[in-house]
């Protein structure tokens, strides 16, 4: 009996051994479900530390966008302070980023197809919307990113063309010249005939090294076949056309000026989406999150061939791929959706989704690397926290498919999953109420367990 004993404490610590800190970050716990009781909160789509209270904001195409707050993350602690709710003209569908200002505002961006809006509160409670209708321009839907540069407060929206909107007092936007301009990089879509503009929208804003980076995303439109997930079969009618181009990065040192750093025809051989320093870069349509840890800058790219990847530079012109999913095999690690520097270490959440028949689908996962090297990255959560699983249309997925926000309060880590969309299907109770696909999921929150 002691021989068994002994032998196994040597096998734990082997284990230990082999990923330095495991066992001070391998226990989570949920501290809220199913959509903070509404399950058509589908995603807890970001979060902010704000005056000591930890905020989410969520996606809900039903009812409109919803803020929760609490502060302390635990379970029953949290109250909403935000309801969009729909209206017969427009509906701030969700809030896509959260951002503190100095502790003395919080703003939230509010993803919205009639034009994008921004909202402020001083005290989380009240708020109000202080930019309208996309920042000026109805097509730019999406706001993904808001920072303070300078003596200025950026955002970066888009939808069918990148711009960058700044304000001095967060209160009054104006669209920023920049030298040159986001657009200026055309590419030619062999299906159109035509040179396009390569880059849609701003995904992401970050501060390294005293400048500004400004990262695009490009529209994905690969030649690919449609896959009919009611019968699991490809479809031979529906196909995409082919891919233009992939994302780029750009810094600048005032907002106006700008340099291309990552892109087509950069100076520094880098090219679109990486692709002069890897062959599957072109297929690197976007990068969906970024992050500075231990004076190197981080960006995640989603892959439309499943060969999504993390990349970093000491200086922003010389870039190495320290992580690259496709060969561990897990190409369903589709994005890299979220990264946090949280106690000196690196965390990555994943959206990891697919029928869990597929081999390789598990769900939502967490990596984490105490030194952000290449070989140092392990798994820390691999089955969305709890192998739970959801059918719809005969298919069963993950529960948890996604890591779609990170956020710190109190010196602890706390993450928000994506789990499926909610949507009207064409079947009516006795109430003649239209029936809800997912409404027995919505979003989670969970904490790490030092």
């Amino acid at each position: 009996m002691k021989k068994t004993s002994r032998l196994l404490a040597l096998a734990i610590l082997v284990v230990l051994s082999l990923h330095p800190g495991i066992c001070s970050a391998e226990y989570w716990v949920k501290v809220a479900s199913k959509g903070f009781g509404d399950p058509s909160n589908d995603y807890a789509w970001s979060m902010a530390t704000f005056q000591g209270r930890l905020y989410v904001g969520t996606l809900n195409i039903l009812k409109g966008a919803e803020i929760w707050r609490s502060s302390s993350g635990e379970p029953g602690t949290w109250e909403r302070v935000y309801n969009a709710l729909p209206g017969p003209i427009r509906s701030n569908e969700g809030i896509r980023y959260l951002y503190a200002d100095n502790d003395q505002f919080l703003y939230a961006c509010a993803s919205n197809l009639s034009g994008a809006e921004i909202l402020r509160t001083k005290n989380g409670e009240d708020w109000k919307v202080v930019g309208k209708r996309g920042l000026g321009n109805i097509k730019n839907t999406s706001i993904r990113c808001l920072i303070r540069f300078g003596n200025y407060l950026y955002a970066g929206a888009g939808n069918n063309g990148a711009q960058l909107c700044r304000s001095k007092n967060g209160l009054d936007w104006e669209v920023v010249k920049t030298k040159p301009g986001f657009d200026s990089t055309k590419v030619f879509d062999p299906n159109t005939g035509v040179w396009t503009i390569n880059n849609t929208l701003i995904g992401e804003m970050v501060i390294f090294k005293d400048k500004l980076y400004a990262i695009t995303w490009t529209k994905d439109l690969k030649p690919t076949v449609i896959i009919n997930t009611m019968k699991k079969e490809p479809s031979t009618d529906l196909k995409l056309p082919q891919s233009p181009g992939a994302f780029e990065v750009w810094r600048s040192g005032d907002g106006v000026s700008w340099e291309k750093v990552v892109g087509k025809d950069d100076p520094y051989g880098n090219g679109m989406g990486f692709c002069l320093r890897d062959p599957g870069g072109l297929e690197n349509d976007i990068v969906t999150a970024s992050v500075v840890f231990r004076d190197q800058l981080y960006i995640g790219t989603q892959n439309s061939d499943g060969n999504t990847s993390i990349w970093r530079t000491p200086d922003g012109t010389q870039w190495t791929k320290v992580l690259a999913f496709h060969d561990l095999g897990e190409k369903y690690n589709y994005y890299i959706w979220r990264m946090i520097s949280f106690r000196d270490k690196l965390f990555i959440g994943t959206l990891n989704e697919g029928a869990v028949e597929d081999p390789g689908v598990t769900g939502a996962q967490i990596w984490v690397s105490d030194s952000g090297d290449p070989g140092t990255f392990y798994n820390l959560v691999h089955n969305g926290f709890d192998g739970e699983t959801i059918t719809l249309a005969d298919i069963t997925m993950p529960k948890n498919y996604g890591i779609r926000c990170f956020g710190i309060l109190n010196n602890t880590l706390f993450a928000g999953t994506a789990t499926v969309i909610s949507v009207p299907v064409p079947k009516y109770d006795r109430d003649d109420k239209v029936t809800i696909a997912g409404k027995d999921v919505g979003c989670e929150i969970w904490k790490m367990i030092p």
